[in-house]
Formats: C-alpha cells, structure tokens, sequence
C-alpha cells in the first residue's frame, strides 16, 4: 500500500493529487492543509472518502512536525512519496517585470520575503521534518514542485520579464532540491524538482487589470513552442507529473524537470 503525502492540497494541482490518488484505494493519501474543514467539505462533496486530511502550514515547523506524528499513525510509521506543492504567489505582484517595482518597493520587499519564506524556507521545513519517514521507506522520493519560469534559458528564448519575484524564488528552490540530492545521495533518496507545466488552476476568472499581460504571456510561449494550445488542466498535469515521479531512478536526483520529464516546459 504505496503511502503518498502532499503538502498544499487545498486546491488547484494540490486538490488535483487528491483526487487522482484517491481512484487507487490501495493508495495511503494525507493531505496537510491550513483550513481541513473547507478541504473535507470538498472531499465529501466529491465523494472522495479515502483522503486523510491534516492541519499544517508550510512556514510554521511546529505545525508540520505534528503533522508527521499523525502521519505515522496512517502509513505505519513511514513515507513513499513526499510531495511538496505549497506555494506563495500574488497577482499583485507575479505579473511586474523588475523595472516596474521601481516606486513599489515596499511591494517587491512584501512579496520577495513571503515567496521565499513560503517557496522555499517552507519547503525544507517540509522536506527535514517527513524526512525521517522517507528514509524509512523503501521507495523513497521527494518530489518539490516548481515551475519552467525558473528556467533561464526559457526566459531569454520567450522574452519573458514577468514573473520576476516568483521565477527567482523558484530558480533558488531548485538549488535547494540539488543540495538535498547530494546530501541525500547515500540514503538512497531521490529527490526532484518537478514543473507541472503551465496549468490552468483559476477558480475564477483573472482580475480584468492583468488580462493583457496574460495575453502577452499566452505568445511569449507560443514563440517558444509554435504548437502551444494553451494551459492544460490539472487532472492531465498530475498525470504526467505522476509519471515522470514513478520513473525517475535515484541517478536523475537533484534534477530539475518538466512534466514531460524532460526541459520541454511548455
């Protein structure tokens, strides 16, 4: 019974993993979260009943290293899949090229500090708090979830100055993921950075104010990839993203890959 845990499945990819591990009633699923009563509403509302859900917040260490201890108890003390998906973002600020923060810097100060905190502090708060389940496990994978804006070369090839804040905070969380291979290495986990491609996860229509640079974004991909149709759905990311995780063998540790297990991010 493979034991899978994901960190941030509120919504969006993190609710997607639910809901496709959850086809598989041999899967041991946990879900941390910030608020259980909505992510269990949800759950119920969708018929979904094989999910456990737990109370815990990426930046706050306490609040996972609880999360662990009731983890335990489900999956009998260890960790296959670690699968970390918490992430900070804020159209207020994902949508500005570095110049525009010239006059706003309380705002880049604000949303730089949160997205790191977040994006990557958390992250390894994540990771060295399961860790000790994980290296009990015969599987033994981490998985972080990224993002191809991290990519410098997809930035220059695209011509891409949006995303500033959230692409560097990404690119930092992939140096992250390549130090814990190395420190890794000899416990024979394998840790990836994992791009789900970009995916369309709004709840809700995009603020009217950001719809042009959206447009701009949608052809800054299409000059990198002529066939781009568009963001994919959540439930083909996790797919794929489930794919490249199953086949990725502990020599391809500390890499950092797209959905379709490769550099092809879009």
């Amino acid at each position: 019974m493979p034991s899978y845990i994901i960190i941030g499945a509120s919504r969006g990819l993190g609710y997607e993993w639910l809901r496709h591990l959850s086809r598989d009633s041999e899967n041991i699923i946990v879900g941390l979260v910030r608020n259980p009563d909505a992510v269990e509403a949800k759950l119920a509302s969708d018929s979904i009943r094989n999910v456990n859900i737990i109370k815990a917040d990426l930046t706050d260490h306490k609040s996972l290293s609880a999360a662990v201890a009731k983890t335990a108890d489900l999956t009998g003390g260890s960790v296959d899949y670690l699968i970390i998906n918490g992430v900070h973002q804020d159209p207020a600020g994902d949508f500005l090229s570095p110049t525009e923060f010239i006059g706003r810097e309380e705002l880049l100060h604000d949303y730089m500090v949160k997205a790191m905190e977040t994006n990557v502090v958390g992250v390894m708060y994540g990771i060295n708090a399961y860790l000790p389940l994980v290296r009990k496990s015969s599987v033994k994978k981490i998985t972080v979830i990224s993002t191809g804006l991290a990519d410098l070369e997809l930035a220059l090839q695209g011509n891409m100055s949006f995303f500033v804040t959230y692409s560097a905070v990404k690119a930092a969380l992939n140096m992250v993921v390549a130090k814990y291979s190395i420190d890794l290495r000899a416990d024979g986990v394998t840790i990836i950075a994992l791009s789900p491609g970009l995916v369309n996860t709004q709840e809700a229509p995009p603020p009217a104010e950001i719809m042009p640079r959206i447009q701009i974004m949608m052809q800054d991909c299409l000059a990198v990839n002529p066939e781009f149709k568009g963001p994919i759905e959540p439930a083909e990311s996790v797919k794929m993203q489930l794919k490249v995780i199953e086949t990725t063998t502990i020599k391809q540790s500390g890499e950092f890959l797209s959905h379709f297990g490769n550099k092809q991010w879009i």
